[in-house]
């Protein structure tokens, strides 16, 4: 029994000298919160709202809110300021553009084709990483550029339109109002379908989509994605259950994709289908129909769509009523001038309102995390070592509250940009960073 238990000792002792070589380095990480040996943050990681808890954790235990830790040996850094965010992920976009790939979202649930989830190391194997992104990106621009957003203008205002008279009608169901209209802009855009109720079945599925996506995206959620070799198990195996999950989840999430993708298809084999993004790049007015590749890139790119933050405004306006009788002072004033309906186009006669859309985008960002990052090489950064393959998490939230930036931020105040040194705009950030910004905030910024 002695020699038995030497032996393991021994070999215990031996795993923790190898790991305290392994970390031994000449430039040091970033700090963070304690953490355990191999375990990390595992046992403390937030399960929901990380985004206030890596705020807290950049401000206690970080440095000038840059903050580091790892789950299970995935090493995060998590940007809390907008500086270090443009720093590193615009001006060092060559290093900073890849994106983690998570096992659960990718390779369990199918979504590697994703934009979302496009990563160097599994596309170089089977695709060209650089053409097939490129390809994404070129899609994107090439419908939502700012040029080509004015083309949904008219989509906008009728729905826009269709909102204020279901409000002035049945006002209990603000919500589902609010709900329709973000899904209805987006259906119509993506592919020309027109959602008429507000339990319609491509707002229905829409929605479970983006709440599976939410469950599915969580850092530290999934042991899985920390410990990839987990998605061997069977599904049967005790503590496996997360692979039963990732199958049904990408059955469901597929499905959604693809109805409203075949309607499309249907659409244009009738020859009924109306303009929109997917019937636009499936049946192009200068060249020969998509082929399987471009199809396949259409699918997954027009998935990717997102809602606006019309919930926010409201509950905004409800909390804060002074700005409200502000904002409608100036919508009446038009009306009294021009004796007319406002539209796009008149964006520059309501200069108060545009703070006050700022301020929404500032308050309570639709997007509190932003798209995650993954470090294609080392790069040292305040003399501090970022690994390659480190995931970089934009704590856009963090950025939206940073009191040095927005004194009194917890404060709806659309003031805050308006006069002669207004502080800085939130849509320089509220859409992403780099490579990875969000393709269609032309459309979202109006």
């Amino acid at each position: 029994m002695f020699p038995l238990n030497v032996g393991v000792l021994t070999c215990i002792g031996g795993i923790i000298l190898i790991y305290v070589a392994f970390n031994r380095r000449s430039t040091p990480y970033l700090p963070g919160p304690p953490s355990l040996p191999i375990l990390g943050v595992a046992l403390k990681h937030p399960k929901t709202e990380f985004w206030k808890t890596y705020a807290e954790w950049g401000r206690k235990y970080g440095y000038q809110g840059l903050v580091s830790f790892h789950v299970l040996g995935r090493r995060m850094v998590v940007l809390n300021s907008a500086a270090d965010a443009i720093n590193l992920l615009d001006k060092r976009s060559h290093i900073y553009s890849d994106r983690p790939f998570p096992t659960m979202a990718g390779l369990l649930m199918r979504r590697e084709k994703s934009i979302f989830y496009m990563h160097a190391n599994y596309l170089s194997a089977r695709s060209s990483y650089n053409e097939r992104f490129k390809m994404y990106r070129k899609l994107m621009h090439r419908s939502f550029n700012p040029s080509a957003a004015q083309m949904y203008w008219k989509i906008q205002e009728q729905e826009a339109r269709i909102l204020v008279d279901n409000i002035v009608k049945f006002p209990e169901k603000l919500v589902e109002h609010l709900r329709r209209n973000a899904a209805a802009v987006i259906m119509k855009i993506a592919y020309g379908y027109p959602v008429t109720r507000n339990d319609d079945h491509f707002v229905v599925t829409a929605e479970e989509h983006m709440r599976i996506g939410s469950l599915v995206g969580a850092p530290g959620k999934w042991i899985v994605d920390s410990l990839p070799f987990l998605r061997f198990l069977p599904e049967w195996f005790p503590g496996a259950g997360f692979k039963r999950q990732a199958r049904q989840w990408s059955e469901e999430m597929y499905l959604q994709f693809l109805e409203p993708h075949n309607w499309v298809k249907q659409q244009i084999a009738a020859e009924t289908a109306v303009p929109s993004f997917t019937s636009t790049l499936l049946r192009p007015s200068d060249g020969p129909p998509a082929d399987a590749e471009a199809e396949d890139l259409i699918l997954w790119a027009a998935g990717g769509s997102t809602v606006s933050a019309t919930t926010t405004f409201f509950f905004a306006m409800m909390m804060y009523p002074a700005v409200q009788r502000r904002a409608q002072a100036e919508v009446d004033a038009f009306f009294a001038a021009e004796n007319r309906i406002p539209t796009l186009h008149d964006q520059a006669a309501f200069p108060y309102l545009a703070c006050v859309i700022k301020e929404v985008l500032r308050w309570a960002p639709a997007t509190p995390i932003g798209l995650f990052h993954c470090t294609s090489q080392p790069d040292t950064y305040k003399q501090f070592l970022i690994p390659a393959k480190t995931t970089i998490i934009p704590n856009i939230w963090a950025m939206m509250h940073d009191e040095t930036v927005y004194p009194d931020s917890f404060v709806f105040s659309p003031e805050r940009f308006m006069g002669s040194s207004p502080q800085a705009d939130p849509r320089e950030y509220a859409f992403g960073f780099g490579r990875r910004v969000c393709a269609g905030y032309a459309t979202l910024l109006l």
